[in-house]
């Protein structure tokens, strides 16, 4: 095959049109590879904010959240027949006392139902009795719970798989409370366990 003069300068000037953009490509690569490695995250607005949670606890009294100013707390949102994350999350946190020890003991752990037709005071008295911690179970109104479940931006939504059965997805993380009770951070459910041990020694000591 006999290559032309025009095909030669054709083919010359792909190869320039090429190397320029290769060059440019490589120049933006690397500035965004530097500004990748200067950027920093943005800090959470909600870190510092006050909480207010006014529930019923699992006895049938009033709970209000500022009865427990000057202790850590950590806040768990679920239901009591949820079948994995849940479950899981409960003993991901007695894990977590047999490794920090003592000071995990000043941590009051809350876990607020999302289904307030099925996780009576009673049913939720019974649920946590079976755990190797102490958890106080938490309900109320449709309107408290999701008052309470917004200051965290907790997502729920009921799923129905027959008209008697149904179940709830919902955001899976624990969130921290100060001994000021304010905001303080959140645990998500796909921690390790370095920084879920990390996140709780930070806020009891």
């Amino acid at each position: 095959m006999q290559i032309t003069e025009r095909a030669t300068k054709v083919v010359l000037a792909g190869l320039a049109v090429f190397a320029i953009s290769g060059a440019a490509y490589l120049n933006y690569a690397a500035n965004e590879e530097n500004s990748a490695i200067t950027e920093k995250p943005a800090a959470d607005p909600s870190l510092g904010a006050p909480v207010k949670l006014k529930l019923t606890d699992a006895d049938g009294k009033p709970f209000d959240l500022a009865s427990l100013n000057g202790k850590p707390v950590a806040v768990f949102f679920g239901f009591t027949q949820c079948p994995d994350l849940c479950p899981m999350t409960m003993q991901k946190l007695a894990s977590m006392r047999k490794r920090i020890g003592a000071p995990f003991n000043e941590l009051h752990v809350l876990f607020v139902s999302l289904d307030p037709e099925r996780d009576t005071p009673e049913t939720l008295k019974s649920y946590f009795s079976a755990f190797p911690l102490p958890v106080t179970g938490l309900t109320g109104s449709a309107a408290d719970i999701a008052g309470a479940a917004k200051q965290f931006d907790v997502f729920y939504e009921t799923v129905r798989y027959s008209e008697t059965y149904y179940a709830i997805d919902h955001t899976a993380s624990i969130f921290l409370i100060d001994r000021d009770g304010k905001r303080a951070g959140e645990i998500g459910f796909g921690a390790d366990d370095a920084e879920f041990q990390a996140k709780l020694e930070a806020l009891v000591e």
